[in-house]
């Protein structure tokens, strides 16, 4: 409701890949952060080496309107499962839904014996992400959006040494090849193009189609 996007995209977009993530992660989560011994060669035999996984702290994650549910629980759910914090900046075009969410959240927190304040939402504008970024506190930054405003997440985060990860769409291809059932390729091409109001940062943006079907796929 809050993206004005139909169901069906709601589903196929956000519920299913939120509850596939959820489900993997409980499954394999644990399994993938034990400890792990590594070879350290003949040149080091006197020596032991492992891996160890220790949480980083205060993580926060700046994120855009078109996922609300998926943007929302995408860095959740790795992020407890590490044993971190959660601040999340949700967009000022898709706050509604966030009273929601930290009912449900708060209540899987209850349930498991967490701290109630391990996930914080902060909504606002700009500058609200840009304090949240620049703050000596965030041990993490996570941020969806465009790349004018990574820039500005990269050089804020960089004044504390705050490692970033972004995440800032593409120009996704989509290739038609000579012997395509050309009929059926130009529906799901459709659907790529317009699924979610275009708003989707793996919908096909540039289209490679062989000459031979060229005019059909055109037409």
């Amino acid at each position: 409701r809050e993206s004005g996007k139909t169901v069906t995209d709601a589903m196929i977009g956000e519920v299913l890949t939120t509850c596939e993530k959820l489900q993997w992660v409980i499954n394999n989560g644990e399994k993938c952060l034990k400890d792990e011994q590594r070879d350290v060669g003949a040149l080091m035999i006197m020596k032991r080496v492992w891996v160890e996984y220790v949480p980083l702290g205060v993580i926060a994650a700046i994120v855009p309107w078109n996922y609300p549910l998926h943007n929302v629980f995408n860095p959740l759910i790795a992020t407890i499962m590490t044993g971190n914090a959660l601040v999340i900046k949700v967009s000022e075009y898709a706050s509604w839904s966030i009273d929601h969410y930290g009912k449900v959240i708060n209540a899987c927190l209850e349930a498991a014996g967490a701290p109630p304040n391990l996930v914080q939402f902060v909504t606002g504008y700009g500058p609200t992400g840009g304090a949240l970024v620049s703050s000596p506190g965030v041990d993490k930054v996570i941020f969806v959006g465009s790349p004018g405003v990574g820039v500005k997440v990269m050089e804020a985060a960089a004044k504390n040494l705050t490692p970033v990860v972004l995440e800032l769409g593409g120009k996704d291809p989509f290739v038609v090849l000579d012997d395509a059932d050309v009929g059926s390729i130009v529906q799901t091409a459709c659907r790529g193009v317009w699924q979610n109001m275009g708003q989707n940062c793996a919908g096909p943006e540039r289209f490679f189609v062989y000459e031979k079907v060229y005019d059909e796929f055109c037409d």
